[in-house]
Formats: structure tokens, C-alpha cells, sequence
């Protein structure tokens, strides 16, 4: 009975890492799998990302905005996944800490979408103007749970 429920341990740790850690968003058909990541090294944290969700005007929210950023670009806010789609105009994708996708989002074009400050504002408009987290695939498949405090 033990090799089972390793096997059953390590298939599910698969799906879950697999449907949305990496960013790719489920309403942004044509995405690779993996996002770039140009500057690892200024990776930010909970607490710093929890402050960026606060000033943005997440309040209440702000866990669950804070471990959907986490779940999405695992805090660096230089993460990009570029869109890959057959005639994806070149700079298409997701962006920053929230993995802002500018094909479904073309209010921030022209945005610095790599500033935490700029990323947090914009997943905000996105949250209260949809009155919840949905645009975000790993709120949708539940992979954000894991980064909450």
C-alpha cells in the first residue's frame, strides 16, 4: 500500500505544479510553458508583496492577492511569459508580479508592468473591476493556497 500512495502523492504534486506555478494564465491560450525570468536576484517576499497589495488597495484581499503573485511569478517582478500564439505581436504576455497578460489587458500598454508598484496597481484595477481574482489561473486552480500566511 505504500508505493500508492507515493504514486498517487507525486501525480497530484505534478498536477498542481503544473497548472499555474508558472505563470501561464488559463484564459491566455498560446502561452509556452515556462516563463523567463531576466533578474533572479531581486526576487521580492511575502511581507514585501503584501505591502505592494496593501498600498494597491487589495485591504482584506491582500493574503490572497499577495499568494496569487507569489503562486504566478514567485516574486520576482521581472517574470515574463511571452506569448506564443501565431501572430502574437512581439511583447505579448504576462507581466510582473500578478503576471499582468497585456492581450486581454491593453489598458497598461505603455506601462512599466516589470515595477512591483506599477504591477500591483494594475492587478488591482483588474481585481475590482472583475470584483474578484478570476482573471488569475492559479486562483482558478487553487496553486496560490500554498503562499498563503
Amino acid at each position: 500500500m505504500g508505493p500508492i500512495l507515493v504514486l498517487i502523492v507525486t501525480v497530484v504534486a505534478i498536477y498542481f505544479l503544473s497548472q499555474g506555478v508558472t505563470g501561464v494564465s488559463a484564459d491566455a491560450p498560446g502561452h509556452c510553458d515556462q516563463m523567463t525570468q531576466e533578474d533572479s536576484s531581486n526576487k521580492l517576499g511575502y511581507d514585501e508583496i503584501y505591502q505592494l497589495a496593501q498600498n494597491a488597495g487589495f485591504d482584506t484581499d491582500s493574503d490572497t492577492a499577495t499568494a496569487i503573485a507569489l503562486a504566478e511569478s514567485g516574486g520576482d517582478p521581472n517574470a515574463y511569459n511571452p506569448e506564443t500564439q501565431a501572430g502574437a505581436q512581439e511583447g505579448a504576455g504576462s507581466y510582473g508580479l500578478w503576471q499582468i497578460y497585456k492581450t486581454m489587458h491593453p489598458e497598461f500598454d505603455g506601462q512599466d508592468l516589470t515595477d512591483p508598484v506599477i504591477n500591483a496597481n494594475a492587478a488591482y484595477q483588474i481585481y475590482s473591476k472583475r470584483g474578484s481574482f478570476k482573471d488569475w489561473s492559479t486562483y482558478k486552480n487553487g496553486a496560490y493556497q500554498k503562499f498563503l500566511a
